[in-house]
């Protein structure tokens, strides 16, 4: 990775990371979260850093997130939180000039976020599918392997992971969600039972259409995002 494009993903990547701590304080959704990591980096994919502050749009992407997922806050609520989030050392807004001119960017840069997008902010979340994925999975595990071992927190944990880096928009939500809980069986060092024995394997069985290259590709892109966090302060 060439250091500028490295520099780039970093930036990205932390800014994620700050999207997902005011989620956790806001008390968001899984989805919410999601939705708005999805709409920060669809709009660096048609704009520059140099152009639009990260945090504003990551903010902007929180907001218009709760609106999409109707899972409604109010903006007041949102500009605190990013704002203490931010400025960890500050004092919690009072209603002045700092708090409206923060309000007032927001309100406008959802406005061209939107237009940026060309309206279409809908997305196909994998969670669906993983919660769906996991039940079936777990009838094929022991009771006692499978309450012992924390596969589906531990791949619930890597799908949300995998949304502080933008190759999460490429993926096929099926796919994401099935490359999400390989790995957490791999973390967990267990196998699926009766995998050498199935004419069919598990993820195929699950989604017909997941290939062996096209899972690889996904879960290498996943373990990426870990890689590069190491490297991120």
């Amino acid at each position: 990775m060439q250091s500028e494009e490295k520099f780039r993903y970093e930036e990205h990547f932390k800014t994620s990371k700050f999207i997902c701590k005011c989620a956790i304080k806001l008390r968001l959704s899984d989805t919410t979260l999601a939705s708005a990591c999805v709409l920060y980096h669809r709009f660096f994919k048609h704009c520059s850093t140099t152009e639009y502050d990260t945090y504003t749009v990551a903010s902007t992407a929180i907001y218009l997130a709760t609106k999409i997922e109707e899972e409604h806050m109010r903006l007041r609520d949102v500009v605190n939180v990013c704002h203490r989030t931010k400025h960890p050392q500050s004092k919690h807004l009072e209603f002045n000039a700092e708090f409206w001119d923060l309000r007032d960017t927001i309100a406008a840069c959802e406005l061209l976020m939107l237009r940026v997008l060309k309206f279409d902010v809908t997305y196909i979340h994998p969670h669906k599918y993983m919660l769906h994925y996991l039940m079936s999975l777990s009838n094929l595990f022991h009771r006692r392997v499978w309450e012992t071992n924390p596969i589906s927190d531990v791949a619930w944990a890597i799908l949300k992971d995998s949304y502080l880096a933008n190759s999460c928009l490429d993926f096929c939500p099926q796919v994401h969600a099935i490359a999400a809980i390989d790995l957490a069986i791999q973390s967990c060092k267990v196998e699926v039972p009766l995998s050498n024995k199935a004419e069919t394997v598990w993820w195929k069985a699950l989604y017909n259409n997941c290939t062996k290259e096209t899972l690889a590709h996904v879960k290498n892109e996943i373990v990426e995002v870990y890689d590069i966090s190491s490297d991120v302060h």
